[in-house]
């Protein structure tokens, strides 16, 4: 029995008015994504080059943690998530710093800060900073095939800073259409936007064909305007329960850079000339990748993925290796998941790399074709 004075006062606070100061159903939740990485080529280095994923030898680390709260609603939805990690300090290095209010600081640690609104049936806008739609593996290991990314992942934008506008056209159709600040940047390195888009297209439960875009000048404003077009291309097809096939292939084309001849007449003939005169170049540069995934379910907590990747960029514009030609690398990986943990994810991988020429570090300050690690990793969504 219920003393009188606590009656009472119970009786009181169920009388007080619920307010909720969020008119939404808020869900909120976290990752945690730890990994240990052993490098057989035993650099001097800490830290691995052309990725920005596991980039640390041979030592315990955080790859990516985040805490997110996300509201989904008929008419407005919105994210807010913060991360902290390896991965992290990786992906925005690029960002620029010197500007005096630049958000290159304030927001390193922000993976993704969008509101939307509905403006139609099936048609959103979002604004703000969200995840890049570029590729087949996502920034969250644990959603991903393999523990590693691909080439083609690492030099694709993470994420993206604008406006996108997306609409379900029928069952099977989708797309949307992006204005960006630039590839990969929250604070912008000139004065143009550069634009977006994506076609995505289920054919049946075992078919889904996507294709991203994405075309916008990578020049700083200081030199000539230097255009970039990228097309990447997915097909995914899952086999059966057990076994899924998934194929990706990317193009990438990019003015050449402006580039400038010693002619020392052109100063005796008119000075404001200077002595150097600029070259006049339409020409483009362009890179490739090509990747495959495959995915075999061995039993319900046991499972089995392998990666054959190929990135072709002998021209320099992605990767500038200084060698003679430049960076042609294949890449094999093996990745051994256990499904028991779940919601957790215990992964165990190996990766071998080889290069045309000699650009990864090998133990005394040398350089190696190859590179191969192996990595264990324990990841858990909450």
């Amino acid at each position: 029995m219920i003393p009188a004075y606590k009656k009472e006062n119970m009786e009181k606070i169920e009388s007080i008015p619920k307010t909720n100061s969020f008119p939404g159903s808020v869900q909120l939740g976290g990752f945690i994504d730890s990994y240990y990485l052993y490098n057989r080529n035993l650099p001097k280095e800490t830290e691995r080059n052309f990725t920005t994923q596991g980039v640390r030898n041979n030592e315990f680390n955080i790859n990516l943690a985040y805490l997110e709260a996300k509201v989904e609603e008929n008419k407005y939805r919105g994210r807010l998530a913060f991360h902290w990690g390896t991965s992290v300090n990786a992906n925005y290095s690029g960002e620029l710093s010197t500007e005096k209010y630049s958000n290159q600081m304030s927001v390193r640690n922000i993976q993704e800060a969008y509101t939307g609104f509905k403006i139609g049936k099936d048609t959103w806008v979002d604004l703000g900073i969200f995840f890049g739609n570029i590729g087949y593996e996502s920034w969250i290991s644990h959603n991903n095939t393999n523990y590693t990314r691909a080439y083609a992942l690492d030099y694709v934008p993470y994420y993206s800073s604008g406006v996108r506008l997306s609409h379900q056209f029928t069952d099977k159709l989708s797309g949307q259409v992006q204005i960006l600040n630039g590839w990969q940047n929250i604070t912008d390195n000139n004065k143009d936007k550069s634009f977006g888009s994506q076609l995505k297209y289920v054919f049946n439960q075992n078919f889904t064909l996507t294709l991203n875009q994405f075309v916008g000048n990578e020049a700083p404003n200081f030199e000539r305007k230097q255009m970039r077009y990228y097309n990447n291309s997915i097909l995914e097809w899952t086999i059966s329960d057990r076994f899924k096939l998934v194929g990706q292939f990317d193009i990438g084309a990019q003015k050449t850079k402006q580039s400038y001849i010693y002619e020392p007449w052109l100063a005796n003939y008119d000075p404001s000339l200077g002595e150097y005169r600029e070259t006049a170049s339409n020409s483009y540069r362009q890179w490739y990748h090509g990747t495959i995934w495959t995915s075999f379910l061995l039993t319900p907590e046991y499972r089995l993925s392998f990666r054959v990747e190929r990135f072709y960029d002998p021209l320099q514009v992605m990767v500038n290796t200084g060698t003679r030609n430049g960076f042609m690398s294949n890449g094999y990986t093996t990745t051994f998941d256990i499904l028991s943990y779940d919601p957790g994810l215990l992964r165990f991988e190996y990766v071998y790399r080889r290069s045309a020429d000699s650009v990864f570090a090998y133990r005394d300050a040398s350089t190696s074709k190859k590179e191969d690690f192996f990595l264990v990793a324990f990841s858990i969504k909450f």
